[in-house]
């Protein structure tokens, strides 16, 4: 960053560039710059019954049909470490507890501590309790030995119910989901309710309720018996896959971001660039909210131009493009009049609520910060538009637009 700052082609005083390193060098910065160097497999833990839909979730959630390796039993628990591979690449790591409830004695407390010990090594992003969409019968049951699992353990992941095979649900004929009907939508709700009622009794009252279906016809009969290779070139026949979307969203959200970066990354890289960039332009508009309120004289200006041609050089690497400071910036003066008006504005804005600031203080600063903050962000979006999105530079100048009103508006609702 120090660098970036000296190869800017124009001075800035020893303050502002204290102030600029202190600002885009935050925590927020590191984690999302460890994430991607760091990104790795997810890890779950899933509770379920056997033949519950495990193997055809995970394959759903990826559109491929992916290999599993076992690669290591458990312990007396039977439970297993699985990977699923996408390639010679694992882009899953599964605790698999399934078969445990039916074959385990309830009074086998020793298993169960050795279940524990067993998860609390693996260092879970989330547990996955699968249920069957059709049945009504072991949910409860599971729920209550998921419910007992996790509060011994001393960690706290995300608890996300799967309702797996909705498309069973009546009328089960439908399997297309575009072609659902409302009645089968209906007894879709219906089912959810049901789930997070009995979730409610057993005390699991913070878990997420995803109803999914998985259900994916391959061009081959029996994809289990294919070898790897096989397996790797299988091509979706019949896509019924259903909120699959939905639930990616929501690990991804919800896990630790290391994992869900490479999860991203492994199922739309488009997406995950995306996404990344939107951490990064809320980080370089944050960061420019908080400069706009020092005491430098005439400094907000000097402050912003280098925070956002940074944001625009950032952005455009992701993108997989390098640019220089001179091109970052033609980039910003190339969005138009507007964002020329909008940083002249900005920056007699600012000026002019430093002096508000001597007779009401604290309403200046306000009123800065939250300029400051639209610009950058409104900048960031144009950019993220333009590199990312692959828009012309008349459709970012009109999205940039947009943003800025949006932001704008948003900020006046909570002032």
């Amino acid at each position: 960053m120090e660098t970036f700052i000296d190869q800017l082609d124009f001075s800035l005083p020893k303050p502002a560039k204290e102030l600029i390193l202190k600002a885009v060098q935050s925590k927020e910065i590191k984690e999302i710059v460890d994430g991607v160097k760091e990104k790795r497999p997810p890890k779950l833990v899933i509770m379920g019954r056997s033949g519950v839909g495990k193997s055809s979730l995970i394959n759903a959630m990826f559109g491929e049909y992916l290999a599993e390796t076992s690669s290591v039993n458990v312990g007396t628990t039977e439970a297993h470490v699985f990977q699923y591979k996408k390639g010679d690449e694992v882009v899953f790591e599964i605790i698999d507890t399934r078969g445990i409830r039916e074959n385990v004695q309830e009074t086998d407390s020793e298993a169960e501590i050795d279940l524990q010990k067993v998860i609390e090594d693996f260092e879970p992003d989330a547990f996955l309790l699968i249920t069957n969409g059709a049945d009504r019968s072991t949910l409860r049951e599971d729920a209550i030995y998921l419910n007992e699992i996790y509060k011994q353990l001393e960690i706290h992941v995300p608890l996300i119910t799967v309702i797996n095979r909705i498309d069973d649900i009546e009328p089960s004929r439908i399997k297309e989901p575009t072609q659902y009907s409302a009645k089968k939508k209906e007894n879709i709700n219906t089912k959810v309710e049901q789930v997070k009622e009995v979730l409610s009794d057993v005390g699991i009252s913070k878990a997420f309720v995803v109803p999914v279906s998985s259900y994916i016809e391959w061009n081959h009969d029996n994809p289990e018996e294919l070898t790897k290779e096989e397996k790797e070139a299988l091509t979706i026949e019949f896509d019924g896959r259903y909120n699959i979307d939905k639930l990616l969203q929501l690990l991804e959200d919800n896990i630790d971001f290391r994992a869900a970066v490479y999860m991203m990354l492994n199922n739309k890289y488009e997406v995950a660039i995306r996404k990344v960039a939107d951490k990064f332009i809320k980080v370089f508009s944050t960061a420019s909210a908080s400069v706009a309120i020092t005491p430098i004289p005439a400094s907000d200006i000097a402050i912003l131009i280098p925070i956002q041609i940074l944001e625009v050089r950032v952005i455009a690497y992701l993108a997989g493009e390098k640019l220089d400071v001179k091109s970052a910036r033609e980039f910003i003066l190339s969005l138009g009049g507007v964002a020329l008006f909008g940083m002249a504005l900005r920056f007699i804005a600012q000026q002019g609520s430093k002096l508000l600031n001597l007779t009401i203080p604290g309403s200046g600063a306000a009123i800065s910060s939250s300029l400051a903050y639209t610009g950058t962000y409104s900048v960031g979006k144009a950019a993220l538009a333009y590199y990312i999105d692959g828009k012309s530079k008349e459709e970012s100048k009109k999205l940039m637009e947009e943003a800025q009103k949006e932001t704008e508006k948003k900020q006046t609702i909570l002032s």
